[in-house]
Formats: C-alpha cells, sequence, structure tokens
C-alpha cells in the first residue's frame, strides 16, 4: 500500500473549515481504493530534543573545518546556545495508509484539493516501536522493556470534538496510534444499519444490555438521518494505541495515564509482535470491525489528529521559539519553499532590523552569501575577518556611484531607469515631455556603441551627457529646443563639476563584486528620508545601488557562482516612492528565486512599503508581498490594523489584535507551512556584535578575538564569562 506523510495544521491558527474540509477525501473511499475501502493513519507522538535540532542543522550546514576562524568561532557558540537554549517538545509525525489506485505523486494531489497537505515518504520510512519481541499474553517484551496494546471498543458513546485526542498526543512519553477507517457504500451502509437496527429491537437482553440495545436503535436512527446528506457517507473506526516502558510497574501506570487522556472506551488487545507490525505498516489488518461513525464524525475524529501542530523542522538555523516553547528552525533556501523572499514590518525599536540580521547572519553558517543594506551605519560585522567581510560607506566622496551604470540588458529599460533617477535628482522635472524626449536622444546617443560589449567595458559619466545636450542646443533649430537643452545642461553642473561631482561625476569606485561572503553597503551618510530638500537625493542614491548590487548579482550567475544569496533592503518604502524604481524593484523581486536569490524587504508599515499607487492605480508593493513566501511583522499601530487584514487575510484576529501590544522581539510569522507567533532568541553573543551601542563595539572584537585565539589554540581559558560581562 501506498504511504504518504501528512502534513498537521495548529487548530488555533487555522481556519474554522479546515477540520472539515477532508470530509469528501473519507466519502469517496470506495472510489479510489483497490480492494476493500479501508485506510489507516498512524500517529507517532515523541519527543523533540535540541540534539535533533543541532543535527538537522548540521546536515545543511557547511562543513566546520571549511569554516574561516572568524565564522568557525560564530558556529561554535550558535551550537552552544541551541543546546542550552532548545527544550524538549512534544510532537507528532503522521502518516496516511490507503491501497489506492493513485501513484504517490496522485495521491498526495488529491489530498492536497481536500485541504489536506502531504509529503513523499523519506528514506526513513514509517518509525516503529520496537524491532523484534516475544509475546507474553497481554504484553509484549523486547530488549528496551514491555510494551501493551488497548483498542477502542466497537460500542462507544458520547459526543467527538476536534481536540479529542490531543491530550493523548501531549503525553510526555512516546505515544504511538493508529486509526483504522472503513468506508462503505450507500447501499452497504443501509444494509447494515438495517441489520444492526432489527438485531437491537428484537434483543430480548435486560437490564444494561436492553439499554445498549436501545442506545443502537437511537444511534442507527441518527446515522440514517445524516447519510440523507449530500456527501455523507458510513463509516467504522477503531482506535489502536501501543504504550511501552521499562518495566512493568511504569507500564501499569502509563496504561492508567492513557485511558484517561482518551475519552473513548479502551479495551485491552492481547496483540502479538506480529500485529503491532502489521497495526504500524502498510499490511493490511485481519479485522476491520469498528464503531460506526458519519463522515462529519470521522471528519472531526482525524482532525483532531491533524490539526495537533508542533514545528518539527531542523534543517536549518534557529530564528526563536513560539507559543509551544518548540523551536522555529528555518532554511530560507529549501526547494519546498515557493520562493525565497520575506517581508518584515515593524516600528521603530520593535526588533525588525535586528531580527533580519540574526536570521542572516546565521545563515551564513548554510553557505549564504549576505549583501545588507545598512541605513544606521551600525551594523559591524568585522569579527568575521577580512577575507569574508567588506563594507563600502555611501554617500562620501570615496564611494562614487555612476549614474549611467548599465543595470539592465534592453537598452530601452536602462534608458528609462536614467531618466528615473534624473528626475529624483531635480534635473529633470516630472511630466516635462521635451526635456525627456532631449534626454532620451542623448541617452541612446551614449548606449547604443556600447551595448552587447563585453563586461567590463568603461561607461561614461555624466559628463559626458552634459557635453552632448550642450551639443543638442548648438545644432538646434526650435528655440524651445535649445532652451531645455542648455537648462538641462546647467542644472547637471552640480554633479559633474560642483558639490555632487564626487558623487555621481566620477566613474564608479565601490566595489560591487560581490567576491566576499558578507558585504555592507553604509547608508547613513545619506541624507534622512524625512529631507524635503534632499530627499531626491538619497532616494536616488538608494535606486542606483540597488539597481548596480542587482546587475553583479546576474554578472556572478553568468560566471558560474551558485552561491545562494539573502539580500537584505531596509526602508524600503523609499524605493516604492517612484514608479520607475519601485516597478523595477518588484520586477526583480518576482524573479529571484530563478537567480537563487532571497530578497528581504522591511520597512515600519503596510503603508510605505506598498509605496503611492502609479497612474494605473497600482501599488509596486503588492507584488513584493504577493512574492513572499515568509512573512514577520513585528509591533504596528493600531491604525494599521484593517489593512494588516486586507493584505494577511490569514491571520487569526486574535493575533491582528495583539500587534499594537507585542514586545520588542516578538513576531507574528507567516512562513510557507506555518503560521505562528515567534520570539526572537539570540544568544548573549548576538547581542553583542548585531548591538547597535558605541560602547558595545570594543567589547564584541575583544571577545571574538579571543574566541578565534581559542580555535586556532592560542589560548586556553574560556571566554563565556566575558560575554556575560559585557551583555
Amino acid at each position: 500500500m501506498p504511504v504518504v506523510q501528512l502534513i498537521p495544521f495548529d487548530l488555533q491558527t487555522s481556519p474554522p473549515g479546515r477540520i472539515m474540509a477532508p470530509v469528501g477525501f473519507w466519502a469517496s473511499l470506495p472510489r479510489i481504493v483497490r480492494g476493500l475501502p479501508v485506510a489507516r493513519l498512524l500517529m507517532v507522538a515523541d519527543n523533540l530534543r535540541p540534539e535533533d535540532v543541532l543535527e538537522g542543522f548540521r546536515k545543511v550546514a557547511v562543513p566546520e573545518q571549511e569554516l574561516p576562524l572568524g565564522v568557525r568561532a560564530y558556529r561554535v557558540q550558535y551550537e552552544d546556545f541551541v543546546r542550552q537554549t532548545v527544550q524538549e517538545t512534544r510532537y507528532m509525525r503522521l502518516y496516511l495508509v490507503v491501497d489506492t489506485t493513485l501513484d504517490e505523486e496522485g495521491l498526495i494531489r488529491l489530498l492536497g484539493t481536500y485541504g489536506i497537505r502531504a509529503l513523499p515518504l523519506d528514506e526513513s520510512g514509517v518509525p516503529m516501536p520496537f524491532s523484534a519481541g516475544d509475546a507474553t499474553w497481554n504484553r509484549i517484551v523486547t530488549d528496551d522493556g514491555v510494551w501493551a496494546m488497548i483498542r477502542s471498543r466497537l460500542t462507544q458513546t458520547g459526543a467527538l470534538h476536534p481536540r479529542v485526542l490531543h491530550r493523548l498526543f501531549a503525553l510526555e512519553f512516546p505515544v504511538w496510534a493508529a486509526l483504522q477507517i472503513r468506508t462503505f457504500s450507500n447501499q452497504e451502509a443501509l444494509a447494515l444499519l438495517r441489520r444492526k437496527g432489527i438485531s437491537a429491537r428484537y434483543s430480548k437482553a435486560q437490564g444494561e444490555a436492553a439499554e445498549e440495545a436501545q442506545s443502537v436503535q437511537q444511534s442507527v436512527r441518527d446515522i440514517r438521518y445524516e447519510l440523507n446528506r449530500v456527501g455523507t457517507a458510513l463509516h467504522t473506526v477503531r482506535l489502536y494505541v501501543l504504550v511501552g516502558a521499562h518495566d512493568e510497574s511504569t507500564l501499569r501506570e502509563r496504561l492508567a495515564i492513557v485511558r484517561g487522556a482518551i475519552p473513548l472506551d479502551m479495551e485491552s488487545w492481547e496483540a502479538s509482535p506480529d500485529d503491532v507490525r502489521r497495526v504500524f505498516s502498510a499490511e493490511p489488518l485481519l479485522e476491520t470491525d469498528g464503531s460506526p461513525l458519519t463522515t462529519t464524525g470521522l471528519a472531526i475524529l482525524t482532525g483532531s489528529a491533524l490539526s495537533y501542530r508542533r514545528r518539527t523542522e531542523t534543517r536549518g538555523v534557529l530564528l526563536g521559539t513560539d507559543t509551544n516553547q518548540a523551536p522555529v528552525v528555518l532554511n530560507i533556501f529549501d526547494d519546498r519553499n515557493p520562493s525565497y523572499n520575506m517581508v518584515v514590518l515593524g516600528q521603530t525599536g520593535a526588533g525588525k532590523t535586528f531580527a533580519v540580521l540574526l536570521l542572516m547572519l546565521r545563515h551564513l553558517l548554510l553557505g549564504v552569501r549576505l549583501i545588507i543594506i545598512d541605513p544606521q551605519g551600525n551594523i559591524g560585522l568585522s569579527f568575521l575577518g577580512s577575507e569574508i567581510y567588506h563594507k563600502s560607506i555611501i554617500g562620501t566622496s570615496a564611494a562614487s556611484i555612476n549614474i549611467l551604470d548599465i543595470v539592465h540588458d534592453e537598452i530601452g529599460n536602462q534608458v528609462e531607469s536614467v531618466c528615473s533617477m534624473l528626475t529624483m535628482l531635480g534635473v529633470l522635472e516630472a511630466g516635462d515631455n521635451l526635456g525627456r524626449a532631449i534626454l532620451d536622444e542623448v541617452l541612446m546617443d551614449i548606449y547604443e556603441p556600447l551595448w552587447g560589449r563585453v563586461a567590463g567595458t568603461e561607461v561614461p559619466t555624466l559628463e559626458a551627457v552634459q557635453k552632448r545636450l550642450e551639443g543638442v542646443a548648438v545644432r538646434a533649430v526650435l528655440p524651445a529646443v535649445r532652451d531645455k537643452a542648455l537648462l538641462l545642461s546647467e542644472t547637471l553642473s552640480p554633479f559633474t563639476r560642483g558639490s555632487r561631482a564626487a558623487l555621481f561625476g566620477r566613474p564608479t569606485t565601490v566595489d560591487f563584486s560581490l567576491r566576499h561572503p558578507v558585504t555592507v553597503y553604509d547608508v547613513s551618510r545619506l541624507p534622512p528620508r524625512n529631507d524635503k530638500k534632499e530627499g531626491g537625493l538619497r532616494a536616488a542614491q538608494l535606486a542606483i545601488l540597488i539597481a548596480d548590487i542587482n546587475q553583479a548579482i546576474r554578472r556572478l550567475r553568468r560566471a558560474g557562482d551558485r552561491a545562494p544569496i539573502l539580500f537584505f533592503v531596509d526602508e524600503m518604502g523609499i524605493l516604492m516612492r517612484d514608479a520607475v524604481i519601485a516597478s523595477h524593484v518588484s520586477a526583480e523581486y518576482k524573479t529571484a528565486r530563478a537567480r537563487l536569490v532571497g530578497m528581504i524587504v522591511a520597512d515600519q508599515d503596510l503603508h510605505s512599503l506598498l509605496g503611492p499607487a502609479d497612474e494605473r492605480g497600482l501599488h509596486h508593493g503588492v507584488p513584493i508581498l504577493a512574492n513572499a513566501a515568509f512573512s514577520l511583522i513585528f509591533r504596528q499601530k493600531g491604525s494599521e490594523k484593517g489593512r494588516i487584514r486586507e493584505f494577511f487575510p490569514d491571520l487569526p484576529d486574535a493575533f491582528v489584535e495583539s500587534l499594537p501590544m507585542l514586545h520588542q522581539g516578538t513576531c507574528v510569522a507567516q512562513l510557507p507551512d506555518d503560521l505562528l507567533m515567534v520570539n526572537v532568541r539570540p544568544s548573549m553573543l548576538d547581542r553583542i556584535v548585531l548591538s547597535s551601542r558605541l560602547q558595545d563595539r570594543e567589547p564584541a572584537r575583544r571577545i571574538i578575538r579571543r574566541m578565534i585565539d581559542e580555535l586556532s589554540g592560542r589560548f586556553s581559558l574560556p571566554v563565556e564569562q566575558e560575554v556575560e560581562v559585557a551583555v
């Protein structure tokens, strides 16, 4: 029989209708199976340990011996932090066994149409409780201890609810359970109910047996009523629970706890080792009897198993912990993710930038290249070493960026981009059609001889644009053209020979080779975002910077570089203010996955991130939200709740209402496979090396130097105490 692994969901954060979504699947079992219409849910509840998280991290991390000393020192501290921070967390693995006419991929797609997420069974297969044992009456004795099986009685009373099995899964010891499900065709169901009804009606039993017969008659009437509904079938179900312990006394105690945790009537079963193997394997069970349930009741019972969600992902790095104290581990470049992009929102001081930097720094251990736009100038990662870390300070005379750098593959887009940047700088006025036409002619004259040449060709500067404008004025027949060309040339003077010449009037001196694993572009020297006079200068330089970086990434990929790249842009709303640049950035965002790039954009709120509407009424921030597989929402103003509900419709209302009250470092995380509240967990070392406080810089450098000395064998004393003192 095919076996697939099912992905549970969290009852607290999922839409209410998700419990009932699989109704159609259970009712359709007779149409998709080969033989008897049965299916079995295998449920294994166990504990996730710190060592499990570390093992998952090591599977995807760069081998320690291949890391430079600075990164290796950080890795040692990270692994120690995981051991100390991660608590044992209860979780459940869930598998579906069904002898279907579909192949594995077809079954997974079919389950998806009913709201059940599934994955192919990995190489480890379905976990088994033990490999071999000996039967002794109602116990199975193995090398590890003693086991007993109990199962639900055929006759049950009481109502079902979505959490009916949650107490069972939450027990502190391992629990193995299986739910056998049989679905009857409509004809079989009516015949079965007729037999049961007649048997109960003419029963001659007395006392409790007579009451039970009356209960059966009432149940038959209720089930017949339910079967009149479209899409409802009759099923029989039986729950099997295997409990183990090291000794008989502990086993009896655990059996009593299990019986008390399940609101179903359970009975002992004299199971042999072969019986247990059959229950927890793909083999069909010899017994298919069970308690009758309609599809509605079955959906609630199976939904109780499917809705016990605890994070079990270990292949990646730790972001923090959720409300269940389960570790939230992320690998942004997991192939299962629909994209590698992330949107981060949060008011000043809410912890959004710190969280992004923490996540990026830990991804460095996975072999990811980092590109960071630093708006405050407080990111100092020099402890990684000069061969790993490079920093450029934008907005100074030592960091010229040529506005004419070729950053597009199409000449028309390149000209449009330059004109947009000149508009930000105040050289060209918005809506000036004549000036736009003159610049278009001048720029085409510059680019046409260069287009199609090999990379590295020297690109003219704005001085070439100015000279050509002066030539247009000399040749112009119409006075309006002559005057406009001269005005544009004069307006360019501050950027070619005046106070802005060091920033825009020379060839690019900023290093865009991206040859370092960590590249930081410090933009704190740019004019502030709220400076009305110089705001265009800031937006233009940021736009040029982003475009040059994206072109540099393309050059890396053409050269054969395949290292994943995380590209973080803070204050994204500034770029969204210009329609052309916003369109360019959103287009890069949509195609980032194809270049193995994860774009991370952050801003204070959605209003800023979405940007103004263009002439068609479109906000270029909308495609960014649509193409983000990850969203982290930190503290927001109360006035933002309506907009959050509009653009994040899957967020439970309780989460939205809590946003204005979130503490620093706490966020709502919408992940490709989960939705949960996360407490970001930095280590004491992270607090120092990522601190924005000036007084932390020297302690950070001193601690990292000592860590490197320890790794290289030059120093033997531990640094933990010094880290604690620095914090």
